[in-house]
């Protein structure tokens, strides 16, 4: 049996007076605002709430609980304002979830938007790298959360991103325990331009998912990289050389660490490309490594990477080529969590001890295939595209190292201009 309808104006006597005597929620509607009205509980609760139909749902929203603060005039007013949405266009209870959902971000802090960002971006970001990912946890973590963890992310202003960055130079950020890998943490330009990166990737995916309305990394002046270009000179090369074969002969270095060193230096792949190659990206017949996409540093193009391979390659290919039955790694190493070699810092170091060669990387080894191309006369546009990059102004770097290359021209007219000299 349906309920019986009450209605009338809603005052305080009424409210006070209204209960819900069939021990079932009962409703009493005003009889001069449509769709307001207060629900009485057998617990003797009172609520005021309306009740609208929007589109071809009938909803309702709740007012408050009437007392304190809400009485009969107040929530009326409230109930005004919320016909008149509905008379707009726009379903109040939307805009309650919206406001909710504005309340709950402003109270999103940074380290809040941390965890959700390394939890939920790759979801949104599928070609970036798993290295590029625990890049990004690093300075975040290591970084970011320390420092302005504690920030609403509705708060965070250019001001605060600019210390952020300054604290990170000064090493303020830097902790004293070692990490994972047993070594301090410190900051300086490289960690300051590195966690700004990282926090504005992060505060850029929140603008994504519209958590925010602006990304606040944009609008400061970032240190710049500072990109180092070390070179190797003709005399450091035989000496780098020397070392290796002198350490495999003493049974300092294995053959596997050499391969792994040597294949690095004449393809200028990123250590971790080749470190982790695996067979089917070998391609003897045509003499080239391909990469796939993601396992490349712009694998975002969605291209693979072709790296041609020389003789030398090769030869260190097919005597690596017994390991084939061993796995899927043409480096492989059982103690790797990965199935491949993941440390080869200690054997660098042998190299560049013996070889008495001071602040040259492995990752160096690019910029000195690129200064040898260059001498050697290629273009800069195929030593780009032997590097992998993708843009020119990459590659454009080492236009400098053309000096060399031209300076004939400028004897050529010195010569010239002596000859006119003695002549007079």
């Amino acid at each position: 049996m349906a309920q019986a309808r009450h209605e009338q104006k809603i005052t305080k006597r009424a409210v006070d007076a209204f209960t819900a005597t069939s021990g079932k929620r009962a409703r009493l509607w005003d009889s001069e605002l449509k769709g307001f009205c207060v629900q009485a509980y057998p617990t003797g609760r009172k609520v005021y709430v309306v009740g609208y139909s929007f589109g071809a749902r009938y909803r309702w929203i709740t007012i408050g609980k009437h007392g304190d603060p809400w009485t009969p005039e107040t929530a009326r007013e409230k109930a005004k304002a919320i016909l008149g949405d509905i008379a707009n266009g726009v379903d109040p209870a939307e805009k309650k979830a919206a406001a909710r959902e504005t309340a709950s971000i402003r109270k999103l802090t940074v380290a809040h938007l941390i965890d959700r960002y390394l939890e939920e971006g790759p979801i949104d970001k599928p070609d970036k790298r798993a290295s590029s990912w625990a890049n990004d946890r690093c300075y975040l973590t290591n970084h970011v959360r320390p420092l302005l963890g504690s920030v609403p992310i509705a708060d965070l202003r250019p001001r605060d991103v600019s210390k952020f960055q300054n604290d990170v130079l000064k090493g303020v950020s830097a902790r004293a325990r070692p990490n994972k890998r047993g070594r301090n943490l410190t900051g300086g330009k490289g960690a300051a331009v590195h966690a700004v990166r990282s926090l504005s990737a992060a505060l850029g995916w929140a603008v994504q998912r519209e958590l925010i309305d602006g990304n606040p990394c944009t609008k400061i002046e970032k240190l710049q990289d500072g990109a180092r270009q070390r070179y190797l000179t003709d005399e450091e090369a035989r000496r780098l050389f020397k070392a290796i074969d002198d350490l495999l002969r003493s049974g300092e270095l294995t053959q596997a660490q050499v391969d792994c060193i040597s294949l690095i230096s004449f393809t200028a792949a990123r250590a971790g490309e080749i470190k982790g190659l695996r067979w089917e990206e070998v391609d003897f017949e045509r003499k080239l490594l391909l990469l796939p996409p993601l396992r490349h540093k712009t694998g975002g193009m969605n291209t693979p990477k072709a790296i041609p391979l020389t003789d030398s390659c090769l030869e260190i290919l097919r005597r690596r080529s017994h390991t084939k039955k061993d796995g899927e790694f043409v480096f492989a190493s059982p103690k790797s969590k990965s199935g491949y070699v993941q440390n080869i810092r200690h054997s660098w170091k042998k190299i560049t001890e013996r070889a008495d060669l001071q602040n040259f990387r492995i990752h160096d080894f690019r910029h000195a295939y690129a200064s040898f191309a260059i001498n050697s006369g290629q273009s800069l546009k195929n030593i780009g595209a032997n590097l992998g990059h993708r843009k020119a102004s990459t590659t454009e770097r080492y236009a400098h190292l053309l000096v060399e290359s031209r300076r004939p021209v400028a004897e050529g007219v010195e010569a010239v201009y002596k000859r006119a000299r003695s002549a007079s």
